[in-house]
């Protein structure tokens, strides 16, 4: 299948063996403790607040210059008068800004500050070269910290009470700001929460997941703490909500279940919060599902100590960088141990221990993560505090090594946010409610306070106890993984970590130390038996790298299983950005391999060292794993889906072998069908592609195991709420169907079970079919695939698409709708509606070109660098036919225009397709903005055809900038203003041809056959690199646009199925998996005359039954109703089915509506000598129900 197998890859790990491991440079005096830090070389770096001071700094050049960018308002800095966005700072207090991380030392200057007299000195000028002056802000003293802070610390106290005044005096209940009070401890605060709580609506913060699992903790700890019935309703709300949308042991991040979304559609970034509500909703004795109780547990329980919180339903990711998944997750234990007997003696407690303590580790990547860091600081920084008294050293380490985060976030006026800068997001503070992040950050001054139960409060006369599961996962070995105390590395030896310090030993430091040359063998065999996976990992990843199989060999001996686990990951690890283990496969000795067998027969192994042993396995010789096949048949039968996927890893080598084949296939068929967990099936993909180099007689049983799979695989999929998993149980079977394509012969089989399967789809899985090659398809297939396409599929494009065709067609403005009939056409074998070029080539066309460095300079730093810039003096209007570039000395030159880093050479690697970036450009780019112009002759335009202008070198994401663009002087506007004319690439936009359609405004320009084409461009920063450069050429293309004729539309009739009063029928709301496409219309195209309706009919009203209707007699409606707009107003059918309206069709008394694909019945009667055709309205849903019928429509015989 097409999603890989993850292998327990080292991300940011990996990494720093290569650049991040270089020398520091110029600016920098040592290592810096977080990465990465302010790059020296950078243009700029922001910090949009320095704390209360109420200023914004950007670090310049050279570096690190000042200069404010902001000055907040009601701030000491604006009471001054004297500070403005643009000033340059000199100095603070004295200080300039050199040696180590800016941000550190501008929070540590904050710290000092306040400990003394409050008094910040600026030294400010209004320019780099002017005379600086001095402004004094003056902030409020709060004190030192003391050693122990945030305990028994006035300063800490005081800017507590200060937040929880800004919380009460703004009365914003955003996210955060109840569970913050109710932290305090504080009688007052906590009548602040119950005006907000108390008789709170049912559904007050149950919308999708992401609120509750950020609001629903604090309502359980308010009840805990008040026992305040009137919130148990909006608990059970979320409750019942939660189990409503989880699947697979979570949720996605607003409900649903997207499987097609990353690792099957979780989002555990707020689903490891539900878990706590969960567990905290249980203490409150609410009514909790069982069984969704107990999956969520467990799902979320099996990352403890093994690594970081997956984003999706995925195995846990290496690293670490999760975005706080494993901090929430260190909360969610904590509430599991509060909730069960054993309390701090059970195995939630330790899972707590271990989750938390990643924090210390993970902290040296600052603000890294998916979507920015922001939140992950919120919950790295708060789970420490879940470990301060069982860690002391590291936490007070931790602790003081980032209170410059935490000064720099505070505001003028009490409220916190992040200061946005790298990778920062998550930055909103209490100001507005809402989505306050800003509110979570100060809970690290309270999570010792211990007066949550989320935060190891003792319970209340309000707390439920609830036995959990002992082990919800795993065997005893497992627990090793929750160990604080690392794994003897010899004899009566074990790493000293009590005294841990953030700069030496949180994970970088540790990499510092490993990446040293000459590093001993007994410095690897301490680390690798260190408490954190990633280290561990890390260390083992290491002695592959450097071929030291001895202490590998050590490792899979070790009676700790922590050390076992590393020995196996040993086997697998990659370096980053490779999939290729840096252990030879050669260099895997039988020895290693009888271990590993060990591990996968022992049933006492750890599961967790199962796993990596099985995964090892999948690297060995078929005639190693041989004797296991029976072992490994019953890990893929295993209860849990990690177990399975490895398994299929380790029977990958004689999946095809002819001994085995016949044994191991059908299981994994078996497999399949069973599986509703999208990345279980990723190591399928690797068997399929062993499959097209064995014997056609295995390929052949192939076909057939996975052919049943695909049978069998079942049409609904199970959520322990009931969920509606339709979309995902399609989302699965297309994974199985594309399993079976990717084996030889298997299209054809594919073909033959789908329509079984799907008799009513001519196409099933069309995505698939579409995309091959038709070579691989068999003679049967390849004789029907084009008629297919021709007679059903290209039809019913039409029908399915007409709105948007017909918008495009007739603007000759084709985009989505016509691209996609146009991809129909092509695998067809028509080529008449492709693009093709229009007048002479992109590197044919001369130019007259000029580069200049515009007045309005702009800091070379990445994003684009397209703005309004003043032209070259005496070519104002350079555009324009008037305008003579020659006089001006302009230069001539081909395209491609580039710069690549101050040379002339290719940007990228594309050549002969629609960006040819990689083609050898002709004319160097010299200076920042380019103007070049053209004088072009060009073809006649055609009416039915389509024109549209694209410019090469920039279809990728961040590739090149955005152009401004004239058609013989004429501005070709942008569809946004503020906008160029052809913008530059975003986010999901590259790999097609970028440009714009030729609209009919600018056809006339282009009637003489010759054009002036004038456009910009600048050189920007290329995308993830700090190299200047840019590549741009133009060209004209021509489309002639598809049309359909009405014997063509009558012909689609057929193609498609219909809605009806039948199919209304059988709508039955109770049965929400029924078949919706049971009972649709289909039209044969057998046309039955009908003679008696033949004419043209015109509206007269509509009515509930024909029986309703009595001439001249208007039918009696409701005041207030809207009035009624009919479907039609008039309509002629004329003999063989077709009418008026050519997307409507007829067949004997049938109108065959192709605009809203309904099927209408029609009923002829004589009233009073006259003719009157009563059709149905229409309007059929799923969602009216079976009862529900049509009103009719009342049409008249038209008079001649």
């Amino acid at each position: 299948m097409k999603n890989m197998l993850r292998i327990y890859l080292l991300v940011a790990v990996c990494a720093l063996n290569g650049a991040a491991l270089a020398a520091e440079k110029s600016f920098y005096k040592g290592p810096q403790i977080f990465q990465p830090y302010p790059d020296e070389t950078e243009a700029r770096y922001v910090l949009a607040r320095f704390g209360p001071v109420g200023i914004g700094i950007d670090l310049i050049q050279p570096a690190f210059t000042m200069q404010i960018n902001n000055v907040e308002e009601g701030s000491p800095a604006a009471a001054t008068g004297k500070l403005k966005k643009g000033q340059f700072i000199e100095s603070i207090n004295g200080q300039v800004l050199k040696d180590v991380d800016p941000r550190v030392q501008l929070g540590n200057l904050i710290t000092e500050i306040e400990a003394t007299d409050g008094i910040v000195k600026l030294m400010v000028k209004d320019s780099p070269t002017g005379k600086a002056e001095e402004v004094v802000v003056k902030i409020p003293v709060l004190g030192a910290y003391s050693e122990t802070w945030p305990v028994n610390c006035k300063k800490s106290d005081t800017i507590v009470r200060n937040f929880a005044e800004f919380l009460k005096k703004t009365n914003k209940n955003g996210w955060g700001a109840a569970l913050f009070l109710l932290s305090t401890g504080e009688e007052a605060d906590l009548a602040v929460v119950r005006s907000w709580f108390h008789d709170m609506k049912p559904n007050s913060f149950s919308a999708h997941p992401w609120e509750i699992g950020y609001n629903g903790p604090a309502v359980c700890e308010y009840y805990l703490r008040t026992g305040d019935e009137t919130v148990l309703p909006a608990i059970k709300y979320a409750v019942d909500y939660l189990n409503k949308t989880t699947y697979n042991g979570a949720w996605a991040g607003r409900g649903g279940a997207p499987f097609g979304y990353m690792a099957g559609g979780h989002l555990n970034a707020a689903g490891v919060h539900c878990l706590t509500f969960l567990m905290l909703a249980k203490e409150c004795g609410v009514d909790v599902p069982e069984e969704m109780f107990q999956t969520t547990l467990k799902h979320f329980y099996r990352y403890a100590g093994h690594g970081n919180v997956s984003y999706g339903d995925g195995t846990p990711e290496a690293g670490f960088v999760d975005n706080g998944k494993t901090g929430g997750l260190a909360f969610g234990m904590q509430a599991a141990a509060s909730l069960t007997p054993e309390g701090e003696k059970s195995i939630y407690a330790k899972a707590r221990d271990i989750s938390a303590t990643k924090s210390f580790y993970s902290t040296s990547w600052l603000f890294h993560g998916h979507t920015g860091g922001g939140i992950g600081e919120i919950w790295r920084g708060a789970a420490m505090g879940l470990v301060k008294d069982k860690r002391p050293a590291p936490y007070r380490s931790f602790m003081n090594e980032r209170r410059w985060m935490y000064e720099l976030a505070r505001t003028h006026d009490h409220a916190f946010g992040w200061v946005s800068g790298w990778n920062v997001s998550y930055t909103t503070t209490g100001h507005n409610g809402g989505r306050s992040w800003g509110n979570y950050i100060p809970l690290v001054y309270t999570i010792p306070r211990k007066q949550l139960r989320m935060f190891g409060a003792p319970p209340t006369k309000y707390s439920k106890t609830y036995q959990l599961p002992q082990r919800p996962w795993g065997t005893a070995a497992d627990e090793a993984f929750y160990s604080l105390e690392p794994a003897e590395y010899a004899p009566g030896k074990r790493l000293d970590i009590s005294q841990e310090k953030l700069a030496t030993d949180a994970s970088y430091g540790i990499m510092l130390r490993l990446g040293a040359p000459g590093i001993s063998d007994d410095t690897l065999r301490m680390y690798a038996r260190h408490i954190d996976q990633g280290i561990r990992d890390h260390t083992a990843w290491l002695m592959a790298r450097d071929g030291r199989a001895d202490l590998i060999l050590e490792l899979l001996k070790d009676k700790d299983p922590r050390a076992r686990y590393a020995g196996a990951f040993a086997l697998t690890a990659c370096p980053k950005g490779s999939k290729e283990p840096s252990l030879p496969a050669e260099q895997i000795t039988d020895e290693m391999v009888g271990l590993l067998a060990e591990m996968i027969n022992n049933p006492e192994e750890s599961w967790w060292c199962a796993r990596a042993a099985m995964l090892a396995l999948g690297r060995v010789r078929p005639e190693l794993v041989a004797p296991h096949v029976d072992r490994l048949l019953a890990w893929l039968k295993h209860e849990d889906w990690w177990l399975k996927q490895s398994a299929i890893v380790a029977l990958t080598p004689v999946a095809t072998e002819s001994q085995y084949y016949a044994k191991v296939l059908p299981a994994i068929g078996e497999f399949l069908v069973k599986n509703q967990h999208v990345p279980a099936a990723s190591p399928v993909g690797k068997i399929v592609a062993q499959l097209a180099e064995t014997d056609p007689k295995v390929q052949a049983f192939a076909v057939q195991a996975l052919t049943k799979a695909y049978a069998d695989y079942p049409s609904k999929l199970y959520a322990p709420g009931g969920q509606d998993l339709t979309g995902g149980a399609a989302f699965m079977l297309e994974e199985v169907a594309e399993s079976l394509a990717g084996v030889p012969g298997g299209y054809d089989a594919l073909y033959q079970a789908a329509q079984k399967r799907f008799p009513n789809d001519p196409l099933p899985h069309r995505k698939i079919f579409l995309s091959a090659d038709p070579t691989e398809f068999g003679a049967g297939l390849q004789q029907a695939f084009k008629p297919l396409l021709k007679d059903e599929l290209i039809p019913a494009y039409w029908v399915n698409n007409r709105v948007a065709l017909e918008k495009e067609i007739s603007t000759r403005q084709p985009d989505r709708a016509v691209a996609g009939l146009v991809a129909l056409y092509q695998k067809a074998g028509r080529s008449d509606f492709d693009w093709k070029l229009w007048g002479p080539a992109r590197d044919k066309i001369e130019w007259q070109y000029f580069s200049y460095d515009p007045p309005e300079t702009k800091l070379w730093e990445p994003g684009t660098r397209y703005r309004k810039v003043s032209w070259p003096a005496g070519a104002e209007k350079w555009f324009t036919a008037e305008f003579d570039p020659g006089k001006a000395g302009w230069k001539r030159g081909l395209a491609p225009f580039a710069n690549k880093g101050g040379k002339l050479e290719p940007l990228g690697k594309c050549i002969g397709n629609h960006c040819g970036c990689g083609e050898p450009p002709h004319t160097f780019w010299e200076k920042e903005v380019l103007l070049m112009r053209s004088q072009i002759a060009l073809p006649p335009m055609k009416d039915d055809c389509a024109y549209r202008l694209l410019v090469g070198g920039r279809s990728h994401v961040g590739a090149g900038d955005g152009s401004d663009v004239w058609i013989d002087g004429q501005y070709k506007a942008a569809r946004k203003k503020g906008e160029p004319s052809i913008s530059g690439v975003g986010k999901r936009e590259g790999g097609k041809p970028w440009g714009f359609t030729i609209g009919d405004d600018f056809r006339p320009a282009f009637a003489d056959g010759k054009v002036l084409l004038a456009a910009t461009g600048f050189l920007r920063r290329m995308h993830k690199s700090d190299i200047i450069g840019n590549s741009q050429s133009f060209w004209f293309e021509e489309m002639k646009l598809p049309a359909i004729s009405n014997e063509e539309i009558v012909k689609a009739a057929t193609a498609v199925s219909y809605r009806s009063a039948a199919w209304q029928a059988l709508q039955d709301l109770e049965v929400p998996d029924r078949d919706m496409e049971k009972g649709k219309f289909q039209y044969d195209g057998k046309f039955v005359a009908n003679a008696k309706v033949v004419g043209s009919w015109e509206f007269v009203e509509q009515v509930v039954t024909p029986d309703a209707f009595v001439p001249g007699k208007p039918v009696i409606v409701d005041k207030k109703a809207k009035p009624v707009k009919p479907v039609l107003t008039k309509i002629t059918l004329k003999d063989g089915g077709t009418t008026s309206d050519r997307w409507r069709v007829w067949s004997g008394d049938t109108l065959l509506d192709l605009t809203s694909i309904q099927a209408l019945q029609m009923i002829l009667r004589s009233i009073d000598g006259q003719d009157y055709l009563f059709i149905e309205a229409g309007g059929f849903a799923p969602e009216k129900g079976m009862d529900w019928k049509s009103p009719w429509l009342v049409l008249r015989r038209a008079t001649q």
